[in-house]
């Protein structure tokens, strides 16, 4: 605690007002001595103690008026960030103030007086101390040096930020609240702006002064959705103090605390944010200007769409399940969930009634007619608080054909005595020409679901004449099984085909050369091969079996359901025991078998994974071709490798969206790279703004990447016409059609309002110098330099108004308490008499006493 009029504390002396006054009314009282006053001197011992204690409350009550007068006008003050607490300074002083009034009451005790009056001087010199170590420390705090400052404003740009409150979204009053900081700086001063979403996105990059410019960024401003990163926008606030000349900086953040984004629990990213913060010369501190959150709200958010397969076909129906969450404070009616495909309305299904926090998954089933790019979007109808998560949208990229080279390492002229013939057949479990028949209309049932096709297209290739194959690119998954070693040139051409996005699935035999894969490295002379090939072990009388518990895979999810799948009867009676390195982060073990050794072990290179199996998938080493559940499997690998291979058109906020467009012939990238160069792609994103993406040449083809994914929703890539004549552009990404789309992904727990904690901001505050704003004017406070904080003199005005009655009514009372003992009545002797008695005893007294002399002269 400090005081605005520190000066004024000097008017404390006059505490020794009412002392000097009460100490002359001492002096003047004349001793005068008389002779019933023997009769009253055991009367006044008994009453002396009383009057004692009258004075001494007396004294204090008004040495504490002026006290508290004399505080009230030195305008106490309480620093919102406060070292020293005004529980110690206040109530000292006026303590202080109260033991000199006692001393006074007590002077004749020269001991008690002087130990009272050392009380009273050493505290009140203690609390002053005390005010003016808390001032400076706050000055210190607070004070900016060289006068003009960087300011960086974040404004929360969530979802959460739009709902109304009291008729007003947050978002707007975030608006004012930056220009209320804006115009309360100084003209010197420099600021940029941020919005702060999933991913933060400079307005205003690097602090300006011009003033015109920042009333316009903020008149322009829209909430972009999705849940604000706090550290993340922090950190970008951070870059863009950096670019700031002016010494002193502050970071202002406006925000609805809600503690979603927030991540208090992440103490070593916090720690590591404050480590960069106090790398400037002055380190900014972190104003943060927290709204209020609606009370209740009723919210259904559309939580998540997945489908059952990552590569999704036109071959057969895939079960969409999309998931409904209750977001809100108060529970959801009945309500209606519907799917649309393209734009049209696929299906219709009811979900239930759902308490606050509750969770429900409705499950669809649709078939693709087509390939391409399809937008899959989930829709709640339903009338909330947040319309804006209701829905929610997904791309997904159809095929018809799922391109796969196995490489044959052991062939056989006998049938299904290959190491890859097994796997060829689970690839394609439906004849060839039964898929490629077009089923007859049925007049009876005309929407009769059609036959199921074929997705995957198998090339086998014995593994003498792998040299053939120049370009890996063609396909999405390249499979050896049981390849005993392959070319130099051949294995450097897998390593790049897996870094951009292949997949490879290694399934070794009794041919393999533990060597070669050993030996096996990627051009930096990084590991490739998932685990090495230790040994190999046959298991005739005593096979082993899977060990299910451990089946922790993706692509084992459904083989691993015992109540769909017959993998309980697998046998093993050949297999390679894998020696994995546990410390390499890029490695992990995807299922054990039952005697504790590696069944399945992944790695992943660049953007695509290399899967290795510690038995071949024939059956000379297992039943498992023999079982329901292997053609599963092998689809279930097939699907999870070619899945990078895909484009990604689903991206978390802050990720590139990446489009590979490969080149029509050889030398087709070098030959257009400049011109590409001058005319980039286009990016159409969710608020309608128009963004350049640019291509650059790979040694395949050509890539389109975007970073800038700011905002959660739907985007469209279209590339420029002549791009198309030389490299194979999709369709809808073309001038043509409506561009290709993609989505970044949002959050539906951005519709739970929970408040953010004392306890989270002060785990925050172990790492960084924050300082939470609860009115506009404090937010002011804290950016211009300014204490923030409370004055209280008000409060001491009421007591010192309490202070005043409680002495007048004291003073009164006893005053008047003293005068009724002066009318009573005193009654000399044992027994009362009337006054007339009185007298003629009187008038006897002195006659004797007159004779008396004349007697004694006469002797």
């Amino acid at each position: 605690m400090t005081f605005l009029n520190l000066a004024m504390l000097t008017g404390l002396v006059a505490v020794a007002i009412p002392i000097i006054i009460h100490l002359l009314n001492r002096q003047r009282a004349t001793i005068v001595d008389w002779g019933a006053m023997r009769f009253l001197l055991e009367s006044l011992t008994h009453r002396s103690r009383r009057i004692l204690i009258e004075e001494i409350i007396l004294m204090a009550l008004r040495c504490l008026v002026v006290a508290l007068l004399v505080l009230a006008m030195a305008r106490p003050f309480m620093p919102a960030r406060t070292t020293i607490p005004w529980a110690l300074v206040l109530p000292t002083m006026l303590i202080a103030a109260i033991l000199a009034g006692v001393a006074a009451a007590v002077w004749r005790s020269v001991r008690a007086r002087w130990i009272l009056l050392g009380a009273a001087a050493v505290l009140a010199l203690s609390a002053i101390g005390a005010s003016i170590i808390e001032n400076v420390l706050q000055q210190r705090e607070w004070s900016l040096s060289g006068g003009e400052r960087d300011v960086a404003i974040l404004i929360d740009g969530s979802t959460s930020m739009t709902i109304l409150v009291d008729g007003k979204p947050n978002f707007e009053r975030a608006i004012e609240e930056a220009q209320a900081v804006i115009q309360a700086c100084r003209p010197a001063d420099s600021i940029s702006i941020l919005l702060a979403g999933p991913v933060p996105r400079p307005v205003v990059p690097n602090p300006i002064a011009d003033r015109e410019e920042l009333a316009q960024a903020l008149h322009d401003l829209a909430a972009t959705g999705g849940s604000m990163r706090v550290l993340d926008s922090l950190s970008a606030a951070a870059t863009s103090l950096a670019e700031g000349t002016n010494p002193a900086k502050k970071i202002v953040l406006i925000t609805d605390g809600q503690s979603v984004g927030w991540d208090a629990q992440h103490e070593a990213r916090w720690k590591f944010l404050g480590a960069g913060l106090n790398a400037f010369r002055t380190p900014p501190q972190i104003v943060c200007r927290t709204l209020d959150l609606p009370q209740q709200l009723s919210n259904a958010a559309v939580g998540d769409i997945r489908v059952s397969r990552k590569v999704v076909g036109t071959d057969r129906p895939v079960r969409i399940d999309v998931t409904i969450v209750n977001t809100g404070t108060t529970p959801i009616e009945p309500l209606t969930v519907e799917l649309l495909v393209d734009g049209a309305s696929a299906a219709r299904q009811d979900a239930g009634e759902m308490l606050p926090d509750a969770a429900e998954t409705v499950r669809f089933d649709y078939r693709f007619s087509k390939s391409g790019p399809h937008l899959v979007t989930a829709r709640v109808l339903s009338e909330d608080e947040i319309p804006s998560d209701n829905e929610a949208t997904r791309v997904l990229p159809v095929i018809d054909k799922l391109p796969v080279l196995i490489v044959e390492g052991s062939p056989s002229t006998r049938p299904l005595d290959g190491a890859a013939a097994f796997i060829e057949i689970a690839l394609t479990p439906i004849d060839e020409e039964e898929a490629n028949q077009k089923p007859k209309p049925d007049k009876k049932k005309p929407d009769a679901e059609p036959a199921l096709g074929q997705l995957v297209d198998p090339t086998v290739v014995a593994a003498p004449d792998i040299a053939s194959v120049t370009d890996f690119g063609r396909y999405s998954l390249v499979i050896l099984a049981n390849v005993s070693r392959l070319p130099q040139a051949t294995a450097a051409k897998l390593v790049r085909f897996v870094q951009a996005g292949g997949g490879l699935l290694i399934i070794p035999g009794d041919k393999v050369v533990p060597e070669f894969y050993g030996t096996w490295t990627s051009e930096g002379g990084q590991p490739f091969i998932p685990a090495g090939l230790a040994r190999r072990r046959s298991l005739p009388d005593a096979p082993a079996h899977l060990g299910l518990k451990t089946l922790s895979h993706p692509a084992l999810a459904l083989m691993r359901d015992t109540t769909q799948s017959d993998v309980e009867r697998a046998v093993i009676t050949a297999f390679w025991t894998l020696e994995v390195d546990e410390k390499d982060q890029t490695v992990r073990v995807g299922g054990l078998l039952d005697t504790g050794e590696p069944l399945l072990v992944e790695r992943r290179v660049g953007k695509g994974y290399v899967l290795m199996t510690s038995m071949s998938l024939d059956r000379r080493e297992s039943n498992l071709p023999s079982l329901k559940c292997f053609v599963p499997l092998v689809h279930e690998l097939a699907y999870y490798l070619a899945a990078p291979a895909l484009a990604q058109t689903n991206v978390p906020p802050g990720s590139e969206f990446v489009m590979e467009l490969p080149a029509k012939s050889p030398g087709a990238a070098a030959k257009v790279a400049e011109a590409l160069a001058k005319t980039p792609a286009e990016v159409l994103t969710p608020g309608n703004r128009r963004v350049k993406a640019p291509m650059a040449a790979t040694p395949n083809g050509m890539r389109v990447t975007f970073p800038g994914t700011y905002e959660p929703g739907l985007y469209h890539l279209t590339v420029p016409q002549k791009v198309s004549q030389d490299f194979l552009v999709p369709p809808a990404a073309t001038a043509a059609g409506k561009g290709f789309p993609f989505v970044v992904l949002g959050d539906a727990e951005e519709g739970r309002l929970t408040p953010l904690t004392d306890a989270e901001l002060e785990a925050v505050g172990k790492h960084v110098a924050l300082f939470r704003a609860d009115t506009t004017a404090r937010l002011v406070e804290a950016v211009t330099g300014k204490v923030p904080g409370e004055e209280v003199w008000k409060f001491l005005v009421i007591a010192l108004l309490v202070g005043l009655l409680a002495e007048v009514g004291l003073a009164r009372w006893i005053a008047t308490q003293r005068r009724m003992h002066m009318l009573n009545t005193v009654s000399f002797g044992t027994d009362a008499v009337d006054i007339k008695t009185f007298r003629q005893r009187a008038r006897s007294l002195l006659a004797v006493t007159s004779q008396e002399p004349e007697g004694a002269s006469k002797a």
